[in-house]
């Protein structure tokens, strides 16, 4: 029997996991990590990011596939309609000819071709020396995007749970509220008609009443786009079925437990570590100023010659009937060249590039120090907000403790006739009033915990 239930607790996970991979998920009983865990595997700016990066990798093979020497075949059939004259000294025929006698030969026939194996490779380009080096940077540069890329989107799902969580709470607790005025505004009618309050005391419960009423409503489409957010962020079809059937099985204070046990893939932020100033967003960077000196590096080639080599080796037809089967015809042709192209006015230009290409570089080196000095700033800022949050978090966490308690005695003095019921049910209010500032307290450290980690994260 334990061997059936583990059996079957495996096969769900795997299910599950099948579903996710997928690209469906149930979401009825929707918890933070499932919802991590499928962003990360459908998230459409996920899936981009990640498809640019094996698009750079790809670009890399092509590249270095590029150095490898070029053969192809070629050959070409060729029917001259007119055959040009050149003229020549006619000594060159009759060496008794006048000097200045000239005579007009043709040198072709009517029909010729030419068919071979070509061969070339350019032994130092300086155009494309340094492409691989180059391009295996830019790879790097897409890896850290993705890693980013990973740990906003699992920051920003905590973050669109928690919103749906808390405006969940929210709109239960309105509804207890609407229930309450509803009664008020029953029992002020009532009392109205026996002329036990004024006109104006029976008005004023109307009017609460209505209040509740609208905030019920806006509390209820806070939350249909709490849950449109997450469902987007996580990759999910944003419709009206599937935000009907969203259901969150964590509530805010579990998700406050959680945090302490989990860190959803990004670093822990309780203090300043090395992951915060030598996180992926800080590695970019400098990945960035080393691209920016390589360009450098290979705008200065510019300056050296191109040096390359070709190669042929075939025949030649030549006749004024095409009959390339009489092998007399074929002529064999073949070379081996050599050529230097060596720059000139090009040295102009390509000095203004190498000097655009050095205020490049100052400028991302200043854009590290820039970013160095954001990122310590937004981590004590964050970190302050987070002790703020957390005291705050203990003060709202005891003023919960006594409304409950108060609740407590005043439900003993109902039960003795001390106190009237609308009082009982005023301290209800009171007490969920403070219920849900405790609950947003949890929320407020919750969300500035994913905030703190995510900045060690990157």
């Amino acid at each position: 029997m334990i061997y059936a239930v583990l059996l079957d607790v495996f096969l769900g996970m795997q299910t599950l996991a099948a579903q996710e991979h997928a690209g469906t998920i149930p979401l009825d009983q929707l918890t933070l990590d499932r919802a991590i865990s499928y962003a990360l595997n459908n998230s459409p700016e996920l899936n981009v990011q990640r498809l640019k990066q094996q698009k750079d990798e790809q670009e890399l093979s092509k590249i270095q596939r590029d150095k490898i020497p070029d053969v192809y075949l070629s050959g070409d059939v060729r029917r001259n309609l007119i055959i040009p004259s050149t003229p020549i000294p006619a000594s060159m025929i009759n060496p008794a000819a006048a000097p200045d006698q000239m005579l007009y030969m043709k040198f072709n026939t009517d029909w010729n071709s030419g068919a071979g194996i070509n061969f070339s490779y350019d032994i130092f380009n300086p155009a494309t020396f340094r492409q691989a080096s180059e391009q295996k940077i830019q790879n790097k540069i897409s890896n850290f995007d993705t890693k980013i890329s990973e740990t906003d989107i699992q920051a920003d799902i905590a973050q669109a749970y928690a919103e749906c969580v808390i405006s969940q709470d929210q709109l239960e607790s309105l509804k207890y509220d609407t229930v309450f005025y509803y009664h008020s505004w029953k029992e002020a009618i009532i009392l109205y008609q026996q002329a036990k309050i004024s006109l104006p005391d029976k008005n004023n419960a109307v009017i609460a009443y209505n209040t509740s009423i609208m905030q019920y409503l806006n509390a209820e489409r806070v939350l249909n786009a709490a849950k449109a957010k997450l469902l987007y962020k996580m990759g999910v079809e944003v419709s009206v079925k599937n935000t009907e059937a969203l259901h969150l099985s964590e509530d805010i204070p579990a998700l406050h437990a959680k945090m302490d046990h989990a860190e959803y893939g990004v670093t822990a932020g309780n203090r300043v570590t090395d992951s915060v100033l030598h996180g992926p967003v800080l590695a970019r960077q400098a990945e960035v100023i080393a691209l920016s000196e390589s360009r450098i590096k290979s705008a200065q080639l510019k300056y050296a010659p191109l040096f390359s080599m070709t190669c042929f080796y075939g025949n030649n037809y030549y006749g004024n009937a095409f009959n390339p089967g009489d092998g007399s015809l074929w002529h064999g042709n073949s070379y081996i060249a050599v050529s230097l192209k060596v720059p000139l006015t090009q040295a102009f230009t390509t000095s203004k590039e190498v000097a655009q290409l050095k205020l490049q570089q100052q400028i991302e080196r200043e854009n590290m120090r820039r970013m160095q000095n954001q990122k310590s700033q937004e981590w004590l800022d964050a970190r302050n907000q987070l002790m703020t949050s957390e005291k705050e978090y203990e003060m709202y966490r005891q003023n919960y403790e006594m409304s409950a308690e108060n609740l407590k005695a005043s439900m003993a003095q109902v039960d003795k006739a001390y106190i009237q019921d609308k009082d009982y049910l005023a301290e209800q209010v009171r007490c969920r009033n403070s219920y849900q500032s405790f609950l947003q307290a949890a929320y407020n450290v919750f969300i500035n915990k994913i905030n703190l980690q995510k900045l060690g994260a990157e």
